[in-house]
């Protein structure tokens, strides 16, 4: 199976670093999520790079390697971006497609837990779920197209999101996508722009012209709205909605069962980079609920 590429770095100002070297020369903090994470790859054997710019001590998970990020975007252009207001969501990105666009590999972000090996595809793109109604459901259109399934098997009409999967057809202009975002990060940021949305577009665009490339229903590669606010997910609810009969916003929840058999990974938007949540605490995670999907993934992967 293709390589995996995972970004971490804690945010200087949410950690109290003041200065460029006490930041890159602090250790990586990680939260118990990343310890569910790690020991869903370490149990299918994924072969995995981890990239940060800190340091990273004590690390024993099988296949998974610590690098060094600023091999790809330096420590005091990353710092400055982050000083500025830039999202740590696009630092990942620019890293992870860099990289990825390099060996061909697969983008995932760090808060995917994985239940099963990622398909063979040469390349392949995922989805999540997109509100079918309310104001703010997608009007799908020639201003803003669906993902071109080209195999016909679906309509495309849902939002595009990592995972992904990186071939020789779309390395290059990956690798010049990652540079762009580089580029973006060296500038100070302009208020009100929804930088994150123009990064998964350009993703979608990509996508439309990958006329061999598989492209997932939400079900495969990340089942979850993320429509809860910061540090919420439904992945943590008990009683859940996740029972195949809720419907939100129009769009019709899977049950826990349907995740647990048809996903290849699942993303816990509590502690999601792009929404700005802090990590988890210990004495929260330790009052996981039974009835939960989280609580449900440990099981499966049989995690203590």
């Amino acid at each position: 199976m293709a390589k995996i590429i995972l970004y971490w770095s804690n945010v200087p100002e949410k950690f109290g670093y003041k200065t460029i070297d006490e930041w890159k020369d602090s250790n990586l903090k990680f939260s118990p999520l990343h310890d569910l994470v790690f020991k869903s790859h370490e149990r299918l054997e994924n072969d995995v790079e981890l990239w940060t710019h800190q340091k990273v001590d004590n690390f024993n998970y099988k296949g998974i390697v610590i690098k060094d990020a600023s091999q790809i975007i330096s420590h005091n252009d990353v710092f400055n971006a982050l000083t500025w207001g830039h999202s740590i969501a696009f630092v990942a990105d620019a890293v992870r497609i860099k990289r990825a666009s390099q060996t061909l590999g697969i983008v995932l972000d760090m808060d995917c837990v994985c239940l099963k090996k990622f398909p063979d595809y040469d390349s392949w793109y995922s989805t999540m779920p997109a509100k079918r109604t309310s104001s703010m459901a997608p009007k799908w259109g020639p201003k803003k197209p669906p993902m071109k399934v080209h195999d016909g098997s679906w309509n495309g009409k849902e939002l595009t999101i990592f995972p992904i999967k990186i071939s020789q057809k779309t390395q290059d202009v990956m690798s010049k996508f990652a540079d762009k975002i580089m580029q973006k990060l060296r500038i100070r940021p302009k208020g009100g722009t929804d930088e994150w949305n123009s990064i998964l577009w350009t993703v979608k665009a990509i996508a439309n012209t990958d006329t061999t490339a598989k492209v997932y229903q939400p079900i495969y590669m990340s089942p979850l709205p993320a429509w809860c606010g910061s540090g919420k997910c439904y992945s943590i609810e008990d009683p859940t909605r996740l029972d195949g009969n809720t419907k939100l916003f129009g769009y019709p929840m899977p049950s826990i069962d349907d995740i647990l058999k048809n996903s290849y990974c699942v993303a816990h938007f509590f502690e999601s980079a792009f929404q700005d949540a802090n990590l988890i605490e210990n004495d929260k995670w330790n009052e996981i609920p039974k009835g939960s999907l989280l609580y449900k993934e440990m099981e499966y992967i049989k995690y203590k």
